[in-house]
């Protein structure tokens, strides 16, 4: 863990430093986030359930669940950032870009409707080329992954949503100082350590990790964009790949 922080600190440092310590935040959608927040409405005491998947996932979505520290007063903001145990989880940017295409897009959970017909709608709309838009779907579903691509890449990257939204432009690595950087690819150890450090009690652990199918499908997608494309993706994403140690190289 501590060389995870040490190269976080290494490249930020090669981006001009910290930029001070965070007078506002964001709650971002990140690596695992929903169990993430099972977890925190039992070491909170918000809810009388003791197993995180006896939660109901929507539920902790919810507005005013969670504070988020832009709700907070300076003062208030200063002192968690100085106090609380902050720890952050990431997974390789272009891997996570497409498991949110995949699940918001591709699948037919009950989220996906809202980001289909949300997003979908005006994706096919502007990048579907010779589509009548009498025949753009109302549902949205149908969207391609270079058209999903080509609508990140347009998009001003204040504007992304924070489920494709760059995690350092949500949760600020060079300004807040993590404790904890944990990854995707090492979920179990890294949260089991995490529970074990805040004193979590013994027989709460973090729910079952099931292996994601995404990252076979990494290298067959991105394939199936230009390579201005290519080299557009993976700028936005510029910083996610070089302060959190991924790399692209493998790709182009």
């Amino acid at each position: 863990m501590a060389h995870r922080r040490e190269e976080v600190e290494t490249a930020c440092e090669g981006k001009g430093g910290r930029r001070g310590q965070g007078e506002s935040g964001a709650a971002g959608s990140g690596v695992a986030c929903t169990n993430w927040k099972r977890v925190m409405l039992i070491l909170t005491g918000r809810t009388n359930e003791t197993s995180p998947l006896s939660i109901r996932s929507d539920s902790v979505h919810r507005m005013n669940v969670f504070t988020k520290l832009s709700q907070l007063e300076p003062d208030a903001i200063r002192h968690r950032l100085q106090t609380y145990t902050k720890f952050l989880f990431v997974r390789h940017p272009i891997e996570r870009v497409l498991s949110a295409f995949r699940n918001k897009f591709q699948k037919n959970y009950t989220s996906s409707a809202y980001f289909k017909k949300r997003f979908g709608v005006k994706i096919i709309k502007k990048y579907r080329q010779g589509i009548d838009p009498a025949q753009v779907p109302a549902t949205g579903d149908g969207v391609k992954f270079p058209e999903f691509v080509s609508y990140l890449i347009d998009t001003k990257r204040s504007q992304l949503n924070e489920h494709w939204a760059p995690v350092s432009d949500m949760c600020h690595p060079c300004a807040v100082r993590y404790q904890i950087i944990g990854k995707y690819e090492t979920l179990a150890e890294d949260s089991e350590y995490i529970l074990r450090k805040v004193g979590a009690p013994p027989n709460l652990h973090f729910p079952e990790i099931i292996p994601s199918k995404t990252t076979g499908f990494v290298e067959s997608y991105f394939d199936m964009l230009s390579e201005e494309q290519q080299r557009d993706l993976i700028e936005i994403y510029r910083d996610d790949f070089e302060i959190f140690g991924y790399h692209h190289r493998n790709l182009i």
